[in-house]
C-alpha cells in the first residue's frame, strides 16, 4: 500500500516537473506559403508543338523574345515568290510571376514588290500550359486572322536563351523629325515671283486601319497643271515616270494625267505602340531605290508663257534614309519650243 502511494506521488511530481531522461524543445512546422500556379489548361503540349507548319527542310516554327516587361512569341510564313512573308506575333505582359495578354498583330513584309503593313489581331482565348520566366513558355492561343476572318487555334512551345532578350525600341523614326521642316520647297523657274512647282508632301490620315497610321507622300506638284507640266517619256503603258537621270532630253516627253508614278517616297507612321514599324518605302512602288543610287536626279518640265511653250528641268535630291530634301538647281530655256537636255 505504501509502495502504491509512493509511486503515485513520484508520478505526480514527474508530470509537474516534466521529468525526462533527455532535454526536449518545441518543434514548429514551417508554414509553406501558398503558390499560385501559372497554369490554366491540362491540354497536352510537347516539344513537337514548336513546329507550326511542317516541312522537310524549312519548317515554320515558333520563335520568342522577352524583356523586363513583356514576352513575345511569333511565327513567320512565306506568302510569295519574291520574299514576301507574314508574321503572326503575340505579346504578353509579365505580371506576378505569370503572363497576361497584351495584344497581337499580323505583319506583312512586302519586301521589294509590295507595301508592308501591320494589322492588329483579335485573340479570343489564351491558355498557359507551362511558364518558366525567361526560359520556357507553352500553351495555346485562339485568334482571328484580320484578313481572311477565319478563327485559328494553335499550340505553342517556346524555349528562350539569353540571346532572346530584346531591348524595346524607343528611338522611333518620325516624319516630323525627319523632313517636315524641309518641305514644302517652292520653285519659281522664271523668277517672276510666282511659284510654279512645289517639292512637297501630301498627308493622309488612315483612321479605319487598326492600328491607325499617317501616310506622307513626297512628290513634285504643279501650281497650274494646264500651264506648268511635269513630263514623262512617251509610251503606251503605265507607269509613266517623272524622275530622269542623265543623259536625257525633253524631246519625246509629254504630260500624263493618269497612271503617273509621282510618289518619290512614302512614309508610314503608326500610332503607339506600333511605332517601330514606321518606315519609308523601299520597293518598286516609289523612286526610293533610284534616289539612292548616287546619280543626279531631275524632273523635266514645260511651262506655257504668253501662249508659247518653254522647256526646262529641276535638279533635286531626296534621301529619306538621311532625311534630306533639296532643290539643287533649275533651268528654263529662254527660247520657245527649244528642247533641253542633260548629258
Amino acid at each position: 500500500m505504501n509502495f502504491i502511494k509512493t509511486s503515485g506521488l513520484l508520478l505526480i511530481i514527474c508530470l509537474a516537473t516534466s521529468c525526462s531522461t533527455t532535454t526536449s524543445s518545441e518543434i514548429i512546422d514551417p508554414v509553406t506559403p501558398e503558390i499560385e500556379e501559372c497554369v490554366n489548361t491540362d491540354i497536352s503540349i510537347s516539344e513537337a508543338d514548336n513546329i507550326v507548319v511542317p516541312h522537310a527542310t524549312n519548317p515554320v516554327v515558333w520563335e520568342g523574345s522577352y524583356n523586363d516587361d513583356t514576352v513575345t512569341i511569333s511565327f513567320t510564313t512565306p506568302v510569295g515568290t519574291d520574299g514576301e512573308t507574314e508574321t503572326k506575333a503575340f505579346i504578353f505582359d509579365k505580371k506576378d510571376d505569370c503572363l497576361t495578354k497584351n495584344r497581337a498583330y499580323e505583319y506583312y513584309n512586302g519586301e521589294n514588290v509590295d507595301v508592308s503593313a501591320v494589322t492588329e489581331m483579335e485573340v479570343s482565348e489564351f491558355y498557359i500550359k507551362e511558364y518558366i520566366e525567361d526560359e520556357k513558355f507553352t500553351g495555346y492561343v485562339v485568334y482571328t486572322d484580320p484578313h481572311d476572318k477565319i478563327t485559328y487555334s494553335k499550340k505553342f512551345y517556346v524555349e528562350f536563351t539569353t540571346d532572346d532578350f530584346k531591348v524595346e525600341i524607343t528611338n522611333f523614326l518620325l516624319f516630323e523629325d525627319c523632313l517636315l521642316d524641309k518641305l514644302p520647297i517652292e520653285i519659281d523657274l522664271n523668277s517672276d515671283g510666282i511659284v510654279d512647282f512645289n517639292l512637297t508632301y501630301e498627308e493622309v490620315n488612315d483612321v479605319g486601319n487598326r492600328p491607325r497610321y499617317n501616310q506622307y507622300t513626297i512628290k513634285l506638284t504643279s501650281t497650274f497643271e494646264d500651264q506648268n507640266k511635269i513630263l514623262s517619256p512617251i509610251k503606251n503603258q503605265e507607269p509613266y515616270f517623272i524622275v530622269h537621270e542623265p543623259p536625257f532630253t525633253s524631246e519625246n516627253k509629254t504630260q500624263y494625267i493618269n497612271g503617273v508614278k509621282d510618289a518619290l517616297d512614302i512614309f508610314y507612321e503608326y500610332e503607339a505602340p506600333y511605332q517601330n514599324f514606321n518606315y519609308f518605302l523601299d520597293n518598286t512602288l516609289t523612286y526610293s531605290s533610284t534616289l539612292k543610287n548616287n546619280i543626279d536626279d531631275y524632273f523635266i518640265i514645260s511651262m506655257s508663257l504668253n501662249n508659247e511653250i518653254y522647256y526646262g528641268w529641276i535638279k533635286f535630291t531626296v534621301n529619306t534614309q538621311n532625311c534630306e530634301a533639296a532643290i539643287l538647281d533649275t533651268f528654263l530655256s529662254t527660247t520657245a519650243d527649244e528642247h533641253v537636255s542633260v548629258n
